[in-house]
């Protein structure tokens, strides 16, 4: 093992101990055992100096998870924050930040500390780059750092010249690939807030979610392009390596140097250089020296998106050395398909401890979706570089004609892949199953290299027989042990998932119908089946189209066991041809009665409206919507179709306020201002209030004036049109809530109602 792998793992691992809060002493004794034992084999100096190294970078990772820890609790209590936004803030929405040097717990010589934020925006707006103030914010605990709801922004300074040309490239390519625009920035600029949760989750099942952040692939077609175009205008070859290097180097500082970028250019220009030195080169040395680079900052080693390029380029490595042993018949395009196969498969086993952990699933399809992909990034990704720096003048709509056909390819591969049968596996690992994977996954990679591999061969099998007998086993189906509400992105409609302890749904409404589809069969249906389950109940609100307009997809595809319905006498034609098709596919229809309660897997659907004789005095439908309330435990949440402020009053006055109480109100009608009045909300008082709405509808939905009453009683708007699908989880107690790819938990739930 060359001598730089041998100090690079050494830091890693002693910067992994340290940021994970690993004692030093016993890593002390281990390496001082392991230096006595190696002393008879004359490596007793070379042990005693890595293990220097790795106790100095625990010492260090120990320090820096201290500063952070007193950064974090400096942070918790305060009242006002100064921060640097990592993505563009608006009110009703998230957006990434990093607070430094909060206080004084910087001690002399310490390292510095960081709090990573997520700020929930009540009001202010500012780009990304910009430092603002932060007050009247509550803070609160986050899978992803810190999280302050109901935060109030105030501009210090805006982006510096960096942030401002990011934030211009993006304001470009939204312009110019219009809805394909937030996968070109995701590709080109590494800014990924624009990706809906549907292609993240396609493009999770189909293998191919590293395609959709910036990567050392992304940088090395980048690279090899560059060098290609150089070359091309006749540059000198010196001169050609040169400028792609420094070329290279600039777009990765420029678009802000993601650790999975940094390692990629420094890989790029070590190997360019060696090779205009004309020294030989040892794949495994660059290797080590461009993971490295990045550590300059170690809390970098608990990045993912450098845990995943480190272990991919790895897999690359071993790869090639396993494609020169293929025999000498297999020739020509059969030889290269074998080998992308190789890659593909070992890259895929390489990352799948580190997937499984953090993605709760195992695509079984990547090695064959990343081969067919393969060659549309390769054309892709250039194309894109060439949009981004060409101006409109010099034939830039061109390029990006000749770019969005790819796009379109791409996402068609991964909508191919994401749906074939069996494709992905759904996982819930245990912290020993990961680590077996881990251990298995070493022993591969090194057997793949060795020119003894047997008793790696034999450590990787004994590691899966341990899984393999493990109480829980390896792959776990992901069960939930809580309820689940799943309010999903079905643009201007309503669509509401609720699954049960033991795997079985509930849907709320079923989102909307368009010439052509219908979002039951687009959105609905691949959400459910991806997560397993049957439909046990369908209720729909009211017969309008944005709400019932997939109900016929999801009962030809799911066959819910019982609908319940308002039953409003003057639906449409729509809403008839959906009766007929309970009754053709035997589906059992009644109709929604107040004080009717339907029990599922211990949790209780009480429907509170309407009644037929409230129903049979309206022309509206949207006044006799179906109002159900979901009691879990401590919490309530409280749906309400598309009810104006006419049922509402009807509620009150029927059940009192005490009854109407919620942790949680799917907010009636959109938001719109016919709906939520204040006395209303007085009786609700929600923590939590989900806005079901379309990006840039041409209704106005949701009202200002409702957003601010929500606001005024304290409760956290989570809107689709500005978060995607939101997911909250509860065992009863505890509530959690995921958004735009954070979770935190809500606070001081609300005592139970009668």
């Amino acid at each position: 093992m060359p001598h730089l792998l041998s100090a690079a793992c050494a830091l890693v691992i002693g910067a992994l101990l340290g940021l994970q809060g690993a004692p030093i002493l016993p890593v002390a004794v281990a390496v001082s055992v392991g230096a006595v034992a190696a002393a008879a084999r004359r490596r007793g100096i070379v042990v005693v100096a890595l293990g220097s190294l790795l106790l100095a970078a625990q010492d260090q990772g120990t320090r820096i998870r201290a500063a952070d820890a007193r950064c974090l609790s400096a942070a918790l209590q305060a009242t006002r924050w100064e921060v640097e936004l990592r993505q563009a803030a608006a009110p009703g929405g998230f957006a990434r930040a990093v607070a430094r040097e909060l206080g004084r717990e910087r001690s002399a010589g310490g390292p510095p500390c960081t709090v990573e934020l997520a700020l929930a925006v009540r009001s202010g707006t500012a780009a990304a780059g910009s430092v603002v103030r932060v007050r009247r914010a509550e803070p609160t605990g986050s899978d992803r750092g810190l999280l302050l709801r109901e935060a109030q922004l105030t501009l210090v300074r805006g982006p510096g010249p960096l942030d401002r040309w990011r934030n211009q490239v993006g304001a470009s390519l939204d312009r110019r690939f219009g809805p394909d625009g937030p996968a070109a920035r995701a590709l080109l600029i590494a800014d990924t807030r624009g990706l809906s949760p549907e292609l993240r989750d396609r493009y999770a099942d189909a293998g191919l979610v590293h395609i959709l952040s910036i990567s050392g692939l992304h940088v090395a077609i980048v690279g090899g392009a560059l060098l290609l175009l150089f070359q091309a205008v006749r540059l000198p070859l010196v001169t050609a390596r040169l400028a792609a290097v420094a070329t290279a180097v600039l777009y990765v500082l420029a678009i802000g140097a993601p650790p999975p970028a940094a390692r990629s250019v420094t890989l790029f220009a070590a190997t360019t250089l060696a090779h205009l030195r004309q020294r030989p080169v040892s794949p495994w040395g660059t290797f080590a020296l461009a993971a490295v680079v990045p550590l300059i900052d170690l809390r970098t080693v608990l990045d993912l998106g450098w845990q995943l390029s480190v272990s991919g380029y790895a897999a690359i490595l071993v790869a090639g050395r396993l494609g020169r042993r293929i025999p000498r018949r297999w020739a020509g395009w059969r030889r290269t398909a074998l080998k992308e196969l190789m890659t593909g498969t070992l890259a895929a086993l390489a990352t799948a401890a580190l997937v499984t952990w953090h993605f709760g699933r195992l695509s079984l399809i990547a090695p064959l979706s990343n081969l067919v992909v393969g060659p549309v990034i390769s054309l892709l990704q250039p194309t894109l570089f060439l949009v981004m720096v060409l101006p409109d003048a010099l034939g830039a709509a061109f390029v990006v004609d000749a770019a969005r056909p790819l796009l379109r390819a791409m996402d068609a591969v991964a909508q191919l892949a994401a749906g074939v049968p069996g494709a992905v596996i759904d996982v819930a690992p245990s912290a020993t199953s990961a680590w077996l994977i881990g251990v298995v996954t070493v022993a591969v990679m090194i057997a793949g290299w060795a020119r003894r591999p047997t008793r790696w061969v034999l450590l990787a099998l004994g590691a899966s027989t341990v899984m393999i007998w493990l109480p829980h086993g390896p792959l776990l189906e992901r069960g939930t042990a809580r309820t689940e509400i799943h309010l999903l992105d079905v643009g201007q409609g309503d669509a509401i998932a609720i699954r049960s302890p033991l795997g079985r749904w509930v849907l709320i409404d079923a989102g909307r119908s368009w010439s052509g589809g219908d979002a039951g069969r687009s959105t609905v249906v691949p959400h459910l089946r991806r997560r397993g389950g049957p439909l046990a109940l369908l209720i729909l609100t009211h017969p309008h189209a944005d709400h019932i307009g997939g109900a016929a997809s999801i009962a030809r595809a799911l066959r819910p066991e019982i609908v319940y319905d308002a039953g409003f006498v003057l639906g449409q034609t729509g809403y008839r041809e959906l009766l007929a098709t309970f009754q053709t596919r035997g589906i059992a229809w009644q109709r929604v009665r107040p004080g009717t309660t339907h029990t599922i897997d211990g949790i209780a659907f009480d429907f509170l409206a309407p009644d037929s004789a409230w129903a049979a005095a309206r022309d509206d439908p949207n006044d006799a919507s179906t109002v159900v309330r979901l009691r879990v435990g401590v919490h309530r949440f409280l749906f309400m179709g598309d009810a104006e402020s006419g049922e509402e009053r009807w509620l009150l006055e029927r059940l009192g306020p005490d009854a109407l109480q919620a942790t949680v109100l799917k907010v009636g009608h959109h938001g719109s201002r016919t709906s939520t009045s204040e006395a209303f909300l007085e009786a609700v008082r929600p923590r939590l209030a989900l806005v079901s709405v379309g990006a840039n509808n041409s209704y106005g939905h949701p009202n200002p004036e409702v957003m601010q009453r929500l606001a005024a009683q304290g409760a956290t708007v989570l809107r689709t049109d500005q978060l995607g699908t939101v997911i909250l989880r509860t065992d009863g107690e505890q509530l959690e809530v995921e958004a735009a790819g954070h979770r935190w938990r809500v606070v001081r739930p609300l005592p139970p109602s009668p």
